[in-house]
């Protein structure tokens, strides 16, 4: 049986251009998140997005068959940032002389957190101090896994990771949270939204 998905996505591929925008339109808002927590910069963001989806039309027909979406998405935007952030690199190279490293600086605000308003100004200051103190890769794979809900396989395609990668990067994240955290509010988010977070 086929998934809705994979449906919406065969469409697409056949030039269907009505079920392109459905999926332009059922997935900016997510990518638009995910592209500013790899960047903070709107707009190459929002460039990021508008070529990334004019490439998928343009080479449709040499594109396969997918099960899901967003992941599929999610994998290309992280690919075209990347590249942009490379691009820049090379462009500030040139024009300084010296050659610095494209990194995704992956960032986190109180806005993320369905718990922040059950939390005090301080509570949040301390849990987004010790989401800073992570690796991009620790806090890219957290806000893959507790902020879009993606399973460890889709992560480790979205990261261009293997699915033991990703789980060790979200137990490591976990394990250094717990470290910094006080424990008074670890036992907090044990009994909010991040109950399966910090067991």
């Amino acid at each position: 049986m086929t998934s809705p998905d994979a449906s919406l996505w065969n469409d697409f591929l056949a030039g269907n251009k009505q079920v392109f925008e459905r999926i332009f339109l059922a997935h900016y808002d997510d990518l638009f998140r995910y592209g500013m927590r790899l960047t903070g910069d709107e707009e190459v963001v929002k460039d990021c997005i508008q070529n990334l989806f004019q490439r998928l039309w343009q080479r449709r027909k040499a594109l396969e068959a997918i099960a899901e979406i967003k992941p599929y998405l999610f994998a290309a935007m992280r690919h075209h940032i990347t590249d942009e952030l490379r691009a820049q690199k090379r462009r500030s190279a040139l024009q300084t002389g010296y050659p610095g490293e494209a990194e995704l600086t992956v960032q986190h605000s109180p806005e993320d957190f369905l718990i922040a308003q059950q939390l005090t100004s301080e509570q949040q200051s301390l849990l987004l101090g010790a989401l800073n103190q992570l690796s991009n890769r620790h806090r890219e794979a957290l806000y893959l896994k507790f902020f879009d809900g993606f399973a460890y396989d889709r992560i480790a395609e979205i990261m261009g990771l293997n699915q033991q990668s990703v789980r060790n990067l979200v137990h490591q994240a976990i394990k250094r949270m717990r470290l910094v955290l006080p424990h008074s509010l670890v036992l907090l988010l044990n009994g909010l939204f991040l109950n399966f977070l910090f067991f």
